[in-house]
């Protein structure tokens, strides 16, 4: 078993309350130890060659009391979670530029930042949002790409995020969709 520190920037204090609840379940007392807890103290990263390194503990040493400095040696490991890639198809009988304003307000409301919005022609255009998922989920990468036909214009949407996230987004396109009269269907 490898002791890891992991260090968590948390955007706010809402952040910082979900992961306290995994660490907390994660933490808890299996065989009188516990094999994930919150570090109470202070917590440096040093870059420092090994004789600064011993000048710099010897400093610290000097202003604490025994025994309360641990040091350990770490490596950054980059793990990223495996991100789940949901599709869908979205027919309006619309124009270009009425299903654009539709879809901008339907993200709008989802707690989305626009990223890029690019105008490739009269009938075609590409959208992407991040979209911060409610309940802890997670963002999602959404794409959106637009193109008219025979005034129909038709959104292949992938959306892409870890664990639940882009399938619990998805479903509530699906159900913001359900209001307007489109044709839905998977696509992959």
């Amino acid at each position: 078993m490898t002791t890891r520190i992991i260090i968590l920037h948390c955007a706010d204090d809402t952040e910082k309350k979900r992961v306290r609840y995994v660490i907390d379940k994660w933490g808890k007392v299996s065989e009188g130890i516990s094999k994930v807890l919150e570090v109470k103290g202070i917590v440096v990263k040093a870059s420092l060659d090994e004789g600064e390194v011993s000048k710099f503990l010897d400093e610290l040493y000097s202003k604490l009391s025994a025994g309360r400095v641990e040091t350990y040696k770490a490596d950054i490991e980059n793990v990223e979670p495996e991100k789940k890639i949901e599709s869908l198809k979205v027919a309006f009988d619309d124009d270009i530029k009425s299903v654009d304003k539709l879809i901008s307000f339907i993200f709008s409301k989802k707690n989305s930042v626009p990223r890029e919005h690019r105008y490739l022609s009269d009938i075609f255009s590409e959208i992407e949002y991040i979209v911060y998922t409610r309940r802890g989920k997670g963002g999602v990468t959404v794409k959106v790409s637009l193109k008219e036909e025979r005034g129909e214009t038709t959104a292949n949407i992938q959306l892409e995020g870890i664990e639940e996230a882009s399938k619990s987004l998805k479903e509530e396109l699906i159900s913001d969709f359900s209001f307007f009269s489109v044709k839905l269907e998977d696509y992959k």
